[in-house]
């Protein structure tokens, strides 16, 4: 029997949630080597794949962000003519509008709706995009996979895609994710951050208008005015167009770390004391399931799939406001007893996570999408 030829998509250049996922998933898939499958990664970022013998890639340069589209929509069909796959992924919530065949299977990966729930927090280009693609491509899609029971509510909800049509396949987390082992270099990591004494709060995620980090930034700054040391570290890509005046001018005990290796990232995690992401929209939510992997409690609130990803293993507030925010802060930075149970709770709740469990349900979708 010949194999299932599969084309996947992985703009994996701009960072954030979208190229996290293709990137773990597909080394993941990599590692579980089917041998009913052939994998080729249509990607922007080919050097992220070097080695992997089992994974035939092919580079679909994207000078930047703002030319997705015509990487969605005039690169990669370009290349799908050429390669005849059974099936293609999408793992960016859009399939080609033209020039696919029409006997070709297609999964499409939906990460969120946000553009449907805060229109507001998208420029207008960016909607009226998202609004053309994300309708395309669950018509188009043969299987639909949404990364949170709550984005497949959604779906089902906006854009009326049918029940039988979606699969649930959540995210994991690397393997990198972990603890900082060594007491010592935490405390460099904390010094390098300029914390020696006080506490740590990291907000990790891109910079736009649904993540309101400038909610926490006012927690945190409620505890400074009572007299607590606190150091608030932001890392992160800023969304293009997006430029609030905490970006511009941040509060002394803030420090913009901007984009940071991954390397950094995770010992930015184990350094700090807790974790926050006021986020009014999520549809999964990784940089929870990142900082509770490496042992630190996360501060959220209790809506979209927030609650289904962090569970009791953090502390989760009804909407982004600073005085509530404030409060869990206050809760976890004023007891090492809350703050350590919290940590125990978050590595238990990671533990239950993995990319090959995500790898393994999307090739079987694969399968499902071609019969």
């Amino acid at each position: 029997m010949s194999s299932l030829r599969v084309a996947i998509g992985a703009v994996a250049g701009v960072t954030g949630g979208p190229a996290t996922y293709v990137v773990e998933l597909l080394h993941a898939m990599a590692d579980l080597d089917p041998a009913d499958i052939e994998l080729h990664v249509l990607t922007d970022r080919p050097d992220l794949f070097a080695g992997r013998s089992n994974l035939q890639v092919h580079e679909v340069p994207l000078p930047s962000a703002w030319h997705q589209p015509l990487w969605d929509n005039l690169s990669v069909p370009r290349l799908l003519r050429r390669l005849r796959p059974d099936l293609y992924h999408g793992t960016k919530h859009a399939l080609p509008l033209l020039g696919l065949p029409s006997a070709m299977a297609t999964v499409v990966s939906m990460h969120d709706l946000a553009v449907y729930a805060q229109p507001e927090t998208f420029s207008r280009a960016q909607r009226w995009q998202l609004y053309l693609h994300l309708r395309h491509a669950v018509r188009r899609a043969s299987r639909v996979i949404a990364v949170s029971a709550y984005t497949a509510q959604d779906l089902i909800d906006q854009l009326a895609v049918p029940r039988a049509k979606i699969d649930v396949v959540g995210h994991g987390v690397g393997t990198n994710f972990r603890p900082i082992p060594d007491p010592v270099r935490r405390l460099e990591v904390r010094r390098s951050y300029g914390v020696e004494a006080g506490a740590l709060v990291a907000f990790v995620g891109t910079a736009q208008p649904r993540k309101r980090i400038e909610a926490a930034i006012a927690a945190t700054a409620a505890l400074v005015a009572e007299g607590r040391e606190v150091r608030m570290v932001i890392a992160g890509r800023r969304r293009p167009g997006y430029e609030p005046d905490w970006l511009v001018s941040p509060p002394p005990f803030v420090h913009l770390a901007g984009e940071v290796s991954a390397e950094a990232l995770v010992e930015l995690y184990g350094a700090a004391d807790v974790m926050i992401s006021p986020s009014s929209f999520e549809g999964f939510g990784l940089t929870f399931v990142e900082a509770m992997a490496c042992g630190c409690p996360v501060v959220g609130v209790a809506a979209t799939s927030v609650p289904e990803v962090v569970g009791d293993a953090g502390i989760l507030v009804e909407r982004p406001d600073a005085d509530l925010l404030s409060s869990a802060l206050r809760e976890l930075l004023g007891s090492e007893k809350t703050r350590l149970e919290y940590g125990r709770r978050a590595l238990r709740r990671a533990e239950a996570l993995s990319w090959p469990q995500a790898a393994a349900r999307t090739l079987e979708v694969y399968r499902e999408a071609n019969r």
